[in-house]
């Protein structure tokens, strides 16, 4: 239909469905992972290791981000599982340790990033149930905060994953993390 006048087209305001799904959807629901295909959500950067301290470190980045979501709260009292954090024994890492350990420091020496640890860990969740679920080896990396970012973290992993592939290591996650080292 033509018509000499334009009619500006009016703002849509949601229905009152839209309203009470908006008001009772969490903020923690909120995902930043649309925006940066490399960070966590919001909801995953505080609350991925929920339980190993009092005072855990927020997730910078992990190498199984797409292919291993994490769970997010469904419903007002769902249960935040709970982790803890165990050695890394009797795994095809430990006999090359000595060797790719180096080798991570000088890929993240040469990708010039600021870290302030390299640890092996295992976590072990812990859900509402009683059930108890061992976590692949990680290789947990502590960078300095505000150095590194997740698509430097993302790019980084994928040499540290092809280093440890090449020494016959796999099934492993990249796991980052901002922290200080004190001294006490």
């Amino acid at each position: 239909m033509n018509s000499p006048h334009k009619s500006t087209p009016l703002p849509i305001s949601p229905t009152l469905s839209d309203a009470s799904t908006a008001l009772s959807t969490p903020p923690i629901a909120l995902n930043t992972t649309a925006l940066n295909p490399y960070s966590p959500s919001d909801w995953e950067r505080t609350t991925y290791y929920h339980g190993i301290c009092s005072d855990p470190p927020e997730l910078l980045y992990r190498s199984d981000l797409l292919d291993n979501p994490f769970p997010k709260p469904v419903g007002r009292h769902d249960h935040l599982p709970t982790k803890s954090m165990c050695g890394v024994y009797a795994t095809p890492l430990n006999p090359v340790w000595h060797t790719v350990g180096p080798q991570i420091c000088d890929i993240l020496k040469t990708r010039k990033i600021h870290f302030s640890g390299i640890d092996t860990a295992r976590f072990v969740t812990h859900s509402k149930d009683n059930k108890d679920s061992l976590g692949p080896v990680v290789i947990w990396i502590s960078t300095y905060p505000h150095t590194t970012t997740a698509k430097d973290a993302h790019d980084t992993s994928i040499d540290i994953l092809a280093l440890l592939k090449a020494n016959g290591v796999e099934g492993v996650v990249v796991e980052w993390t901002e922290a200080v080292v004190v001294m006490l």
